[in-house]
């Protein structure tokens, strides 16, 4: 059996091996040593005021937070045993403070100082150099290492050679890689190094991450559960098939694209890897909607009186989807009845048919026809634009101030393109609308006349902030007729004055007249609009506005301006518009007129 002596060397070992199997435990911000009893009458009177200096912005907000002191900080001081020993911990708590931000050698002068008042803990902070990072080592290991996704957020990582160490940046790039893992399908993704090696003494930093996404999962058998449309029909709605490399958000276009036709109303979809197969099964559950939806409705406009709206809507008619609608509009001035029924495209997302047909009869002011249309129409949204295609059979039986009852019958070729950039269509903030519309007809093609006709809109929204901003719209159309201008049906004319183009002038009251000074129309249009809004409280606000405006025969139009101010409400339906406005150029502008409208705002 060996034998120890008691010599100072043996003895010094036995220490040096107990301190290193046994070492002391270190202070964190989790487990720190409890404050001094305060003894008894060592109470501190008065109020505590914290001040720190030299730091602000985050740094200042997480010295703030670290500081136990500054729990006190404005009210009744503690014991003031208690008192020093938060003080005394303050200079250690500033530095944690500061380490997740770089700041590794601060110098902290505090000072604690009875007052009149109370007692003052000051603490002036000089954060010194922040720690640069020597190496970056991140390596993207696996399938991820070509993918282009993963390689963009590599490129904009904030790890790099030269740059301060930043911990919250560090830890915020580690879950943007999981995250990008999972909505990109590496489900056995994981770190195999992840470290941050800090070095004082030549105080820098090496980070090392090693991220292994492993493989890519692809999607699996892709399966509907419902009994409303054709499995075919259906089976056009991903845009994604089997074994094409996971994305989720392919998944939720198809969420989307699905909740947004008329014939769900719930969209639910499963998809769980199955890491045998390294596939991804998508179940989608939908549950439709009512099959038939009846609406109706009372109104008011300027332009057009008091009005009512009946509608019914079938949203399925058979299993290949195919739905329609019907209307029926009624007001003093224009009455409207049609129907139109629509067939999916290859897209149905983006592309539908349909055949329409409408009769619409106008009794106003000298201004008055009914008009019967059939016809289809072929519409597609490619990107930012509604493209619509479309070919019209019109029989027309009018007459405009004191021409000659006449009749119509015109077979329309026709195209409708809107283009719309904005971040909210209902309640704009930015955002541009361009559309333009081209239509004609030709005796050749079995129509009464020759004519062709072309209408540009713009309109621009920019606000400068949540309270101010600017709304401008323009419109101009032309028309090239081969007949006399009476051959035009008054359908076809332009008109301008009402709420939507020229306020401050009645319905269709600005343009050529006859001799007796009644309203004919014009061949083109010209229309202008510059409206300033602001907001005043809650969803209510004020507008001042001008428009200007012509419909005309000739090369130069005869503008008509009228100005006013209007009040706005944000409805849960869209903006509510009420303006008063005065035409400055009498006549035919009104000294007051009153206009009401709703609607989105692009």
């Amino acid at each position: 059996m060996t034998r120890f002596g008691s010599s100072p060397h043996l003895i010094r070992a036995w220490l040096l091996l107990c301190c290193l199997l046994f070492p002391a435990a270190p202070v964190t911000a989790q487990q720190q040593p409890e404050p001094p009893a305060p003894a008894d009458g060592a109470t501190a009177t008065g109020t505590l005021v914290v001040s720190v200096e030299g730091v602000e912005g985050p740094l200042r907000d997480n010295v703030l937070g670290h500081l136990d002191i500054n729990r006190f900080n404005g009210k009744p001081a503690p014991a003031e045993t208690e008192l020093q020993w938060l003080h005394a911990n303050a200079e250690r708590h500033i530095q944690e403070a500061l380490q997740p931000f770089g700041y590794y050698e601060p110098e902290v002068e505090n000072t604690l100082n009875r007052t009149a008042g109370g007692w003052e803990a000051r603490y002036r902070i000089r954060p010194g150099r922040p720690l640069p990072i020597a190496l970056a080592d991140v390596r993207m290991l696996g399938e991820a290492a070509q993918d282009p996704v993963f390689q963009k957020l590599l490129d904009k990582k904030p790890l790099a050679k030269g740059q301060t160490l930043e911990h919250a940046k560090y830890e915020q790039f580690k879950q943007n890689l999981e995250a990008l893992a999972t909505e990109r399908g590496y489900f056995d993704a994981r770190f195999v190094e992840h470290a941050i090696q800090i070095d004082l003494r030549a105080y820098e930093a090496v980070i090392k991450l090693h991220y292994d996404a492993g493989k890519r999962y692809r999607f699996g058998d892709i399966s509907f559960k419902q009994n409303t449309l054709s499995p075919d029909l259906l089976s056009r709605y991903p845009r994604f098939k089997s074994s094409d490399p996971y994305d989720a958000n392919d998944l939720l276009k198809l969420q989307g694209d699905l909740g947004g036709s008329v014939y769900f109303s719930q969209v639910r979809i499963n998809a769980s890897p199955d890491a045998k197969t390294v596939s991804v099964p998508v179940e989608v559950e939908l549950e439709p909607n009512k099959r038939h939806k009846y609406s109706a409705g009372l109104g008011f406009g300027t332009d057009t009186g008091a009005r009512g709206k009946v509608k019914v809507e079938n949203r399925w008619v058979n299993r290949q989807g195919h739905h329609y609608e019907a209307e029926l509009q009624l007001s003093p001035i224009k009455s409207f009845v049609g129907a139109k029924y629509m067939i999916p495209g290859s897209d149905p997302v983006t592309e539908e048919y349909a055949l329409t047909a409408s009769y619409t009869q106008q009794n106003y002011d000298d201004q008055d026809y009914e008009r019967i249309a059939l016809g289809g129409l072929f519409q597609q949204e490619i990107g930012k634009w509604l493209k619509i295609y479309s070919l019209n059979l019109q029989y027309e039986d009018y007459q405009i101030g004191n021409e000659p009852r006449s009749t119509s019958f015109l077979i329309i070729p026709g195209l409708n393109w809107t283009w719309v950039d904005a971040d909210d269509r209902l309640f704009t903030s930015r955002g541009v609308l361009f559309g333009f519309e081209v239509r004609g007809a030709a005796t050749a093609l079995l129509s009464d006349i020759n004519f062709l006709q072309g209408v540009l809109h713009l309109k621009w929204i920019h606000a400068f902030n949540d309270d101010n901003r600017i709304i401008a719209r323009g419109d101009l159309g032309a028309t090239a007729i081969l007949e006399d201008f009476e051959e035009l049906p008054a359908s076809l004319r332009f008109f301008t004055g009402g709420d939507s183009s020229v306020r401050g002038y009645a319905y269709n009251k600005i343009g050529p007249t006859n001799e007796d000074g009644q309203v004919v129309g014009g061949k083109n249009v010209l229309v202008g609009s510059l409206e300033y809004e602001r907001r005043l409280w809650n969803n209510w606000g004020v507008a001042v506005f001008v428009d200007s405006g012509d419909a005309f025969n000739g090369a130069s139009p005869e503008l008509k301006t009228g100005a006013g101010i209007g009040a706005r409400w944000r409805s849960p339906v869209g903006p509510v518009r009420i303006d008063f406005a005065t035409g400055l150029d009498r006549p035919p502008g009104d000294a007051f007129r009153f206009s009401f409208s709703i609607g989105p705002d692009l």
